[in-house]
Protein backbone atom coordinates (compact mmCIF):
# COMPACT_ATOMS: atom_id res chain seq x y z
CA UNK A 1 0.00 0.00 0.00
CA UNK A 2 1.44 3.34 -1.03
CA UNK A 3 1.36 6.18 1.43
CA UNK A 4 -0.18 9.31 -0.07
CA UNK A 5 1.66 12.61 -0.32
CA UNK A 6 -0.53 14.08 2.41
CA UNK A 7 0.56 11.43 4.93
CA UNK A 8 4.26 11.96 4.15
CA UNK A 9 3.89 15.71 4.49
CA UNK A 10 1.99 15.36 7.75
CA UNK A 11 4.63 12.94 9.08
CA UNK A 12 7.45 15.41 8.40
CA UNK A 13 5.37 18.21 9.93
CA UNK A 14 4.74 16.16 13.09
CA UNK A 15 8.38 15.05 13.36
CA UNK A 16 9.50 18.70 13.17
CA UNK A 17 7.00 19.54 15.94
CA UNK A 18 8.38 16.70 18.05
CA UNK A 19 11.93 18.05 17.68
CA UNK A 20 10.92 21.65 18.38
CA UNK A 21 8.46 21.14 21.24
CA UNK A 22 10.23 18.12 22.74
CA UNK A 23 13.51 20.00 22.64
CA UNK A 24 11.94 22.99 24.37
CA UNK A 25 10.59 20.73 27.14
CA UNK A 26 14.05 19.18 27.54
CA UNK A 27 15.75 22.59 27.72
CA UNK A 28 13.35 23.64 30.48
CA UNK A 29 14.03 20.44 32.43
CA UNK A 30 17.78 20.97 32.11
CA UNK A 31 17.40 24.61 33.15
CA UNK A 32 15.59 23.49 36.28
CA UNK A 33 18.44 21.12 37.18
CA UNK A 34 21.18 23.66 36.41
CA UNK A 35 19.51 26.37 38.46
CA UNK A 36 19.12 24.00 41.41
CA UNK A 37 22.81 23.07 41.28
CA UNK A 38 23.93 26.71 41.66
CA UNK A 39 27.20 25.74 39.89
CA UNK A 40 28.44 28.76 37.88
CA UNK A 41 30.33 26.54 35.43
CA UNK A 42 27.21 24.48 34.71
CA UNK A 43 25.21 27.67 34.30
CA UNK A 44 27.68 29.06 31.76
CA UNK A 45 27.83 25.75 29.90
CA UNK A 46 24.04 25.40 29.87
CA UNK A 47 23.64 28.94 28.52
CA UNK A 48 26.07 28.29 25.66
CA UNK A 49 24.56 24.90 24.83
CA UNK A 50 20.96 26.12 24.95
CA UNK A 51 21.84 28.94 22.56
CA UNK A 52 23.55 26.49 20.22
CA UNK A 53 20.58 24.09 20.27
CA UNK A 54 18.10 26.92 19.76
CA UNK A 55 19.95 28.28 16.77
CA UNK A 56 20.86 25.01 15.10
CA UNK A 57 17.94 22.74 16.00
CA UNK A 58 14.87 24.73 17.01
CA UNK A 59 15.07 27.30 14.22
CA UNK A 60 15.44 24.74 11.40
CA UNK A 61 12.79 22.46 12.98
CA UNK A 62 10.32 25.35 13.27
CA UNK A 63 10.91 26.33 9.65
CA UNK A 64 10.46 22.73 8.45
CA UNK A 65 7.31 22.58 10.58
CA UNK A 66 5.74 25.67 9.02
CA UNK A 67 6.73 24.79 5.44
CA UNK A 68 5.44 21.24 5.68
CA UNK A 69 2.41 22.41 7.65
CA UNK A 70 1.46 24.83 4.87
CA UNK A 71 2.09 22.16 2.25
CA UNK A 72 -0.04 19.72 4.23
CA UNK A 73 -2.85 22.27 4.45
CA UNK A 74 -2.72 22.75 0.68
CA UNK A 75 -2.52 19.03 -0.06
CA UNK A 76 -5.28 18.19 2.45
CA UNK A 77 -7.67 20.82 1.14
CA UNK A 78 -7.92 22.69 4.43
CA UNK A 79 -8.73 26.38 4.72
CA UNK A 80 -6.78 28.89 6.77
CA UNK A 81 -10.11 30.31 7.93
CA UNK A 82 -10.41 27.31 10.26
CA UNK A 83 -9.79 28.30 13.88
CA UNK A 84 -7.24 25.60 14.63
CA UNK A 85 -5.13 26.58 11.61
CA UNK A 86 -5.01 30.32 12.18
CA UNK A 87 -4.22 29.71 15.87
CA UNK A 88 -1.26 27.56 14.80
CA UNK A 89 -0.04 30.19 12.34
CA UNK A 90 -0.49 32.94 14.95
CA UNK A 91 1.55 31.11 17.61
CA UNK A 92 4.25 30.21 15.07
CA UNK A 93 4.52 33.88 14.06
CA UNK A 94 4.63 34.96 17.70
CA UNK A 95 7.29 32.38 18.50
CA UNK A 96 9.36 33.43 15.49
CA UNK A 97 9.21 37.10 16.49
CA UNK A 98 10.04 36.32 20.14
CA UNK A 99 12.93 34.07 19.12
CA UNK A 100 14.44 36.44 16.58
CA UNK A 101 13.59 39.67 18.39
CA UNK A 102 14.25 38.71 21.99
CA UNK A 103 15.63 35.25 22.76
CA UNK A 104 18.48 35.31 20.23
CA UNK A 105 19.70 38.83 21.06
CA UNK A 106 19.21 38.30 24.80
CA UNK A 107 21.23 35.06 24.65
CA UNK A 108 24.09 37.03 23.09
CA UNK A 109 23.83 39.67 25.83
CA UNK A 110 23.85 36.85 28.39
CA UNK A 111 27.04 35.42 26.87
CA UNK A 112 28.68 38.86 27.12
CA UNK A 113 27.52 39.24 30.72
CA UNK A 114 29.02 35.85 31.58
CA UNK A 115 32.29 36.76 29.84
CA UNK A 116 32.42 40.13 31.60
CA UNK A 117 31.28 39.34 35.12
CA UNK A 118 31.16 35.58 35.28
CA UNK A 119 28.16 33.27 35.33
CA UNK A 120 27.33 34.20 38.93
CA UNK A 121 27.13 37.93 38.20
CA UNK A 122 23.79 39.62 38.92
CA UNK A 123 23.49 40.73 35.29
CA UNK A 124 24.05 37.19 33.97
CA UNK A 125 21.51 35.75 36.39
CA UNK A 126 18.96 38.45 35.56
CA UNK A 127 19.35 37.82 31.83
CA UNK A 128 19.12 34.05 32.23
CA UNK A 129 16.01 34.35 34.41
CA UNK A 130 14.43 36.63 31.80
CA UNK A 131 15.22 34.21 28.96
CA UNK A 132 13.85 31.27 30.92
CA UNK A 133 10.63 33.10 31.81
CA UNK A 134 9.95 34.08 28.21
CA UNK A 135 10.85 30.63 26.91
CA UNK A 136 8.56 28.99 29.48
CA UNK A 137 5.64 31.12 28.35
CA UNK A 138 6.51 30.25 24.75
CA UNK A 139 6.64 26.54 25.66
CA UNK A 140 3.15 26.71 27.19
CA UNK A 141 1.89 28.27 23.95
CA UNK A 142 3.61 25.57 21.88
CA UNK A 143 2.06 22.83 24.01
CA UNK A 144 -1.36 24.44 23.61
CA UNK A 145 -0.87 24.49 19.84
CA UNK A 146 -0.06 20.78 19.88
CA UNK A 147 -3.41 20.25 21.60
CA UNK A 148 -5.01 22.64 19.10
CA UNK A 149 -3.63 20.65 16.15
CA UNK A 150 -4.92 17.37 17.58
CA UNK A 151 -8.35 18.55 18.78
CA UNK A 152 -8.95 20.98 15.87
CA UNK A 153 -11.49 23.28 17.52
CA UNK A 154 -13.90 25.01 15.18
CA UNK A 155 -14.03 22.17 12.65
Amino acid sequence: MLIATYEWLKAVHVLAAVVWVGGAVTIQALAFLVLRSQDPRELASFSRNAGFVGERMFTPASLVLVVFGAWTVHEGGYSYSQTWLWLGVLVFALSFVVGAGFLGPEAKRLAKAIEGGGPESPEARMRLDRILLVSRVELVLLLLIVVDMVVKPGT
